[in-house]
């Protein structure tokens, strides 16, 4: 397993592409909001993510970050309705089984 904190590649900009610095900006904001979470459409538009499950994946079995994926419902900015995925980071290590909080 690799050390708890994924390292950014530079300062992790909003506009940065590279896989390191979009673990840490999307570790940065489930830190920020707590038990609420983030969509996926959350995480695509605010934190320009295009693939979070991929960085979650990385940063649950690479990193050991406890990040719980709960069904949901969002809209994007167009205003269409989407079923998602709501990401909450909890304490602890991941577990390697996959439940819901």
């Amino acid at each position: 397993m690799k050390k708890a904190t994924p390292k950014s590649s530079q300062s992790h900009t909003t506009h940065s592409t590279a896989s390191s610095d979009q673990r840490q900006r999307l570790l940065v904001a489930l830190r920020k909001v707590g038990n609420e979470g983030l969509t996926t459409i959350q995480i695509r538009e605010q934190l320009d993510i295009m693939m979070p499950a991929a960085r979650v994946h990385e940063l649950r079995w690479n990193y050991g970050y406890n990040i719980q994926a709960i069904p949901d419902h969002d809209y994007n900015a167009q205003g269409n309705h989407h079923s998602c995925k709501r990401y909450v980071l909890f304490s602890g290590r991941w577990d390697k089984v996959r439940r819901a909080a």
